[in-house]
């Protein structure tokens, strides 16, 4: 029988492409080697241009049918690659700080004449600022929630972050077996792990 890894990761409020994009490349690395990569999006609708805990669809769109598929996945798989990366929030806010940390700049575009483009900018920026107040840096909770399962039904169990807040965490530090920083680390040690057992 084929090795199979779940591949659990944030998707809640995420694009089609922010949670699917790394999970159909890591899919397309491990199928060389016979190994078979597991997304949990594979049978859950996205209604929009973002995917939510709740649709009309009773089979895979309500929140038990979401967590009963991903349940029977995590069991199903001989491991779980967790991929927690930084949430684009923590980017954005660090862009922003940089633009708006020259002081200077804005006193003078105050007192000076205004420049519509960087007026503009400062709007956008502010605009920003709001909407990551009011939704707040988001990890994902549904992965928190998958790398404690595997832990008390002790299954194997990589995480993958490059988030300073997810790196310090106990979930990170004792519930993982491997900690890695990148995806290509990941490739290496499912390789490692599971080729043989593909080939037999």
């Amino acid at each position: 029988m084929k090795p199979k890894i779940y591949l659990a990761g944030p998707i809640f409020g995420a694009t089609g492409a922010e949670a699917n994009d790394w999970r159909r490349d890591m899919i397309a690395r491990l199928a060389p080697h016979g190994i078979i990569g597991i997304s949990p999006l594979r049978c859950e609708p996205m209604v929009g241009t973002r995917y939510d805990l709740h649709y009309a669809d009773p089979c895979f769109g309500t929140p038990a049918a979401i967590l009963g598929k991903n349940f029977l996945d995590l069991r199903a798989c001989d491991l779980t690659l967790a991929y927690l990366p930084s949430p684009p929030e923590v980017a954005e806010l660090g862009a922003i700080a940089d633009r708006m940390g020259s002081l200077s700049g804005v006193v003078s575009s105050i007192v000076g004449p205004v420049d519509s483009e960087e007026t503009e900018a400062i709007a956008a920026d502010a605009e920003s600022l709001k909407r990551i107040v009011r939704k707040g840096v988001q990890r994902s909770v549904g992965t928190i929630g998958e790398i404690s399962w595997c832990y008390a039904l002790q299954k194997p169990l990589a995480i993958v972050s490059d988030d300073p807040l997810v790196r310090h965490h106990p979930f990170f530090t004792e519930q993982a077996n491997w900690k890695l920083s990148t995806l290509d680390e990941a490739e290496r040690l499912i390789v490692g792990l599971f080729a043989d057992y593909a080939r037999s």
